[in-house]
């Protein structure tokens, strides 16, 4: 979990530098006639804004209120479908981890002084069942430099977007990147509450919706308490960084985050739902009907493991009571007097 961990925070600090560097000018400019200047713009930033620019151009010629909002919502699901076979890589992986738990759990309890042997023995079990631990990161990876360029495109594009609105959202394009946070003190100064509302409203959707999906998705970490409790108090940061990155950045690149958050828990739900083969969990259940005992599987694997066979428990169907010997012994007793 903290090779992980350290992952993200590491992609997350490239992915600032890298946006750190990137050149376009806060005023904004025309990419469909000035030519890039960099690997940056040249790669990244001018082919998204191109990009939105011509979804807008095809939803404002059919005359869709709110274009730019929804060229925005449709250039997001382009992303999620594009890296849909990357999302259910990082899906079974995750789930496969969900069900390796309670073997994970025992490696811990019988290796947990012994660092470098739990070590070698988790890796050991997640390659016998064919599990990557850092296949959840493998999405991440891919999208974070598609965020920050999404970013860096939206403050290229700002001309384009000054009041475009979308709903409640007045202003796509604010706050401006010049701005920063500067925005929620003079409007709180000003009594101008309902900027604060309109521009509120989605970060906080952001913090919800970023919250249940890290609940949903990543697996209950094993081991000790204070482990576990790092792995959460990470997350939870994590989340609120964000919220707090989306209150200084055009609300516009705030709509993406949260519209691919949805769409993350509902790839999430169709995935398990219907690409997944169900599978029991890592501790054997007896089978139904016949008495026997049904294998572990992981991921849909059968377990033919030592372990795995001594897991196997009774069914809920059967009783088992076990009689007092002394009362056993008595009524053998009474059967022969008779």
């Amino acid at each position: 979990m903290k090779r992980r961990q350290w992952i993200i925070v590491a992609t997350l600090m490239l992915a600032m530098l890298a946006l750190s560097g990137c050149g376009v000018p806060t005023e904004g400019v025309d990419v469909t006639t000035v030519q890039p200047n960099g690997f940056w713009e040249t790669f990244v930033v001018w082919p998204l804004a191109n990009i939105l620019i011509w979804l807008n151009g095809i939803l404002l010629g059919w005359g869709i209120p709110y274009h730019w909002g929804w060229a925005i919502i449709l250039f997001t699901l382009m992303v999620k479908l594009l890296t849909f076979p990357l999302n259910l890589t990082q899906i079974r992986g995750m789930q496969a981890q969900k069900e390796l738990q309670p073997r994970l759990q025992e490696l811990q309890k019988k290796f947990g002084k012994d660092r470098e042997r739990l070590a070698q023995e988790q890796m050991k079990l997640y390659q016998e069942a064919g599990v990557n631990p850092l296949s959840g990161c493998l999405p991440l990876l891919i999208q974070m430099p598609i965020l920050f360029g999404l970013y860096a495109a939206l403050v290229a594009i700002g001309p384009f977007l000054i009041n475009a609105s979308f709903f409640w959202i007045p202003d796509l394009a604010f706050p401006s990147y010049a701005i920063g946070m500067a925005w929620i003190p003079e409007a709180w100064q000003a009594g101008d509450y309902a900027t604060l509302v309109a521009y509120l409203i989605l970060p906080v959707l952001l913090v919800v919706t970023q919250f249940v999906m890290q609940k949903w998705m990543t697996p209950t970490p094993t081991g000790d308490s204070s482990q576990a409790a790092l792995t959460q108090n990470m997350t939870l940061i994590m989340t609120f960084f964000f919220g707090w990155f989306t209150l200084q950045v055009p609300a516009g690149l705030t709509l993406y985050w949260v519209t691919s958050n949805v769409l993350q828990m509902l790839q999430q739900w169709v995935v398990t739902r219907y690409f997944m083969r169900p599978s029991t969990p890592a501790v054997a259940t007896a089978g139904a009907g016949n008495g026997g005992s049904a294998p572990v599987t992981i991921d849909g694997k059968a377990d033919k493991s030592e372990k795995a066979e001594k897991a196997a428990v009774v069914p809920a169907s059967t009783t088992v009571v076990a009689k007092p010997a002394s009362a056993s012994k008595q009524g053998k007793g009474k059967n022969k007097g008779k």
